[in-house]
């Protein structure tokens, strides 16, 4: 669940008083059913370049990310100064190669193509494998998410919808093995809870879309000539209690970042979910292990591209998103549908990341199943043992790690973790006392350190830019650290590069915050492992004084 819903789910009881008490207006209407629409290449988005000033304290600079706590008073992860102050008469010394397992990437972007990862063995759409790895035409990576006839998978099951289909012998659950019947109880209970999960919070969205159209409306009405904006709103004097609770409300929810976009988006996703995601007769994803296809964008490559964009969009100051890291590749592979990714994928995205020079992988995503586990945890072993960076996004769901684990996970089966991994937490730009960000899992065992992830403005298809929010977008901030210091310190290993910032986040001792959920305060250095938040002027800072 994203950030901006969970936040609307909350406000949702007075949403729904608003609602009662304009009788009168009218808004849109969920519809009856039928399949979401989502278009495959989407619209350009307005450009609009990020603000120069200092963040008012509604909002956040569009590179708040990248700022540092000492000279920018925003608790950023110090990029910039880095790179100013203490790389300036340095120069990268190689190329990293950051690959980004998710959904797909937009190669056509402007401010990504530049910095893709070309696989300088293969020959671009001449129908063999040139470099005889067993992919053809891989040219800037490889699609392991694709139907029988090699189309991408576009919707997809929950995990769960899978283990409970494959105890009943449905096709959602091929290709897994029927669990024993103890499991089958539990997984049985599991998936009714998220089909009320589901179900329940699709209707909220759906009464808080009608009443934000109500809201709206009433502003409209009494505020003419022009649209809403917060200025506007702010400065609006109502005349009357149902104009005094439309104002109140719209303002709770800008706030919170929601508008008729947001919701329009949720929607979209939950009816998703609803359709696809439990639905125990639907099996979209090829059964052969070897399937797969060139195209890494797929039809919905707009998570992929904001957590590419942050690594390592193209550095020009004109540019109103730049990448962390200076001389990066993006390999993009191709392994999260909408709906829950699949073991076997991810195992094979790590290794085909692996065998094709990935020093970094990027994997903002997560499950709360993963009956593969040993296949991935092969595969993550692997990595590992090639000398690979892992950094994974701990999940939106304001929950403790070490109690509910979001797979894939840095322990294995057998107990053992994976030396190289780093497990990342989303901090937020909105002082001390909200540092970690209100959706943020959390675990002072399995969570290593938190990373900007609220309110971050990157690239998403069509050329243009936008602010998202969630862990998704904390990890490619680690991973962008990670890869500006292999860069200029290129004799660095994975375990040093994890080592050095670990040891270098920026901690706050004593500093109590709201604690993800909402349930009360907590002390931040008990959320995670290091207690910090990735800090690359420090990292730099710390890389110096070893090569000294």
């Amino acid at each position: 669940m994203s950030r901006a819903i969970a936040v609307a789910l909350v406000v949702s009881a007075s949403l729904s008083a608003c609602a009662r008490s304009a009788p009168t207006a009218t808004g849109p209407r969920p519809s009856p059913g039928g399949q979401p629409t989502q278009p495959v290449v989407q619209p350009p988005v307005t450009v609009t370049p990020a603000p120069a000033p200092p963040a008012a304290a509604d909002s956040a600079r569009g590179d708040w990310h990248r700022l540092d706590a000492e000279t920018d008073g925003v608790i950023g992860v110090g990029s910039e100064r880095a790179l100013r102050e203490l790389l300036a008469g340095r120069a990268p010394q190689r190329s990293v190669v950051v690959a980004v397992i998710d959904g797909g990437i937009d190669t056509v972007h402007r401010y990504l193509a530049p910095t893709l990862w070309k696989n300088p063995r293969e020959v671009a759409g001449n129908g063999r494998d040139d470099d005889n790895n067993g992919f053809v035409d891989d040219v800037f990576g490889w699609n392991f998410s694709v139907m029988a006839n090699g189309e991408s998978v576009h919707h997809d099951t929950f995990e769960v919808t899978r283990l409970y289909a494959a105890c009943g012998g449905q096709p959602a659950g091929a290709g897994l093995s029927k669990p024993a019947a103890a499991r089958c109880d539990s997984v049985r209970t599991a998936y009714r809870e998220q089909r009320e999960k589901v179900t329940s919070t699709l209707t909220q969205i759906q009464n808080i879309d009608r009443t934000m159209a109500q809201v709206n409306e009433i502003l409209r009405q009494a505020i003419p000539g022009g649209n809403l904006t917060r200025a506007r709103v702010q400065a609006f004097m109502p005349t009357n209690a149902m104009q005094d609770q439309a104002r109140g409300i719209w303002l709770q929810l800008a706030d919170n970042g929601l508008d008729a976009a947001a919701i329009a988006e949720a929607k979209e996703a939950y009816e998703s979910q609803a359709r696809y995601g439990l639905d125990t007769l639907f099996a979209p994803h090829a059964t052969a292990p070897t399937a797969g296809a060139r195209d890494i964008m797929g039809p919905d490559a707009k998570h992929g591209t904001h957590v590419a964009g942050i690594i390592g969009a193209v550095r020009d100051a004109a540019n109103p998103v730049q990448g962390i890291a200076p001389n990066v590749r993006l390999m993009g592979v191709r392994a999260v549908p909408d709906g829950d990714e699949r073991d076997p994928d991810i195992a094979r995205a790590v290794r085909y990341a692996v065998d094709n020079g990935a020093q970094i992988i990027n994997m903002s995503f997560g499950k709360a199943w993963s009956p593969q586990k040993p296949v991935v945890d092969s595969a993550m072993r692997y990595a590992a043992s090639k000398g690979v960076l892992l950094v994974h996004a701990a999940g939106n769901d304001s929950e403790n790690n070490d109690v509910s684990p979001s797979f894939p996970s840095s322990v294995t089966v057998e107990g053992a973790r994976v030396e190289t991994w780093i497990e990342v937490g989303a901090s937020s730009w909105k002082g001390k006392d909200k540092l970690a960000a209100t959706f943020s899992n959390y675990g002072k065992s399995r969570v290593d350190l938190f990373a900007p992830g609220d309110d971050i403005l990157s690239t998403v298809p069509g050329g243009g830019v936008k602010r998202e929010s969630g862990t998704s977008m904390a990890a490619p901030v680690v991973s962008g650290v990670a890869a500006l210091l292999m860069a200029y310190f290129p004799n660095l290993t994975a375990a040093q590069v994890k080592e050095i910032l670990l040891q270098s986040v920026r901690k706050f001792p004593n500093q109590m915050v709201e604690k993800p959920g909402g349930e009360g305060r907590v002390a931040f250095d008990a959320l995670s492992a290091t207690g910090g938040i990735v800090d690359a002027y420090a990292a730099v800072k710390l890389a110096l004084q070893r090569i000294q």
